[in-house]
């Protein structure tokens, strides 16, 4: 698939990718006034559907707005697709953002503001050798609504750019003494044969796959638990891993310079949520 998918949907309609361009009065574009969800297009299933879909509408009415009607429902969005021409062979990153729309200047939602939804069908990104470090206690801030994929992600694009000044992929961040999250990516470690992850009330964004691989762990052998823990168990991890939507279930090779084994009881494990994740998908075509 090219770098740029020729159509976009737009506020109801399929557009020219190459002409669309968004409004400077768009709320979104002005002060983060939207939210998004990312899902894996896997040979032409849409990973976690309904899971992405329930959690955007849920996201959205925090947010007190309205996911229109054509991504209100997976099967919704499985039209939008095809209407994009998504093919079932295909494989891809599918973005989905809805905005409070238009409105003049300031940061009251005028009346006429009504939500509306951009979807876009993006290249995978490439596999690698994944890399990360520990960030310092506070190093860069937590988001202002963690639980919320809100389009005011500034505190995620702080988190990127500190693993680019370190020279790694990801970096972990840690707020008042606890390990939290990557920058776009939920954390998991073994300790003393268990599989542990930082709790959901934390200030941290709970991702549909990490919720996948602590329902489904128990079925691969594994258990697991939610805590507080601090670096210093992280850095005795091990093994270490990370998961978001797009890429699944991705080993940490390499933390704090620090080469990581990848633990044989996580074999069975990423199998066992790759499935799960299938038979939870919507078949697009």
């Amino acid at each position: 698939m090219a770098d740029r998918f020729p159509s976009v949907w737009a506020d109801g309609a399929v557009q020219p990718a190459a002409d669309y361009s968004i409004p400077p009065t768009e709320r979104a574009f002005r002060y983060g006034d939207g939210l998004f969800a990312t899902l894996r297009l896997e040979d032409g299933l849409l990973l976690d559907a309904e899971a992405h879909i329930e959690r955007l509408v849920d996201g959205a009415g925090m947010l007190g707005l309205t996911v229109p009607r054509p991504i209100r429902t997976a099967g919704g969005l499985a039209y939008v697709l095809r209407a994009l021409e998504v093919e079932a062979w295909m494989s891809a990153v599918i973005r989905v953002q809805v905005s409070a729309g238009t409105s003049s200047r300031g940061y009251r939602r005028t009346a006429a503001a009504m939500s509306w939804e951009l979807v876009e069908v993006l290249p995978l990104p490439p596999s690698r050798r994944l890399r990360a470090a520990v960030l310092a206690d506070g190093e860069v801030p937590a988001p202002a609504l963690p639980g919320v994929k809100s389009c005011s992600a500034l505190a995620h694009v702080l988190c990127a750019r500190a693993a680019d000044r370190r020279r790694v992929d990801e970096v972990v961040r840690v707020q008042a003494g606890w390990v939290t999250e990557a920058a776009a990516a939920n954390v998991f470690w073994v300790r003393d044969e268990a599989l542990v992850t930082p709790a959901a009330d934390l200030p941290l964004y709970p991702g549909v796959t990490r919720s996948i691989v602590l329902r489904v762990a128990g079925e691969a052998g594994v258990h697991a638990e939610e805590g507080r823990f601090g670096p210093e168990e992280l850095a005795a991890a091990s093994g270490v891993f990370l998961t978001n939507s797009v890429r699944g279930v991705e080993p940490v090779r390499q933390l704090d310079g620090r080469e990581l084994p990848w633990p044989g009881l996580l074999d069975e494990l990423g199998s066992v949520v790759r499935k799960a994740r299938r038979s939870a998908g919507v078949r697009v075509t």
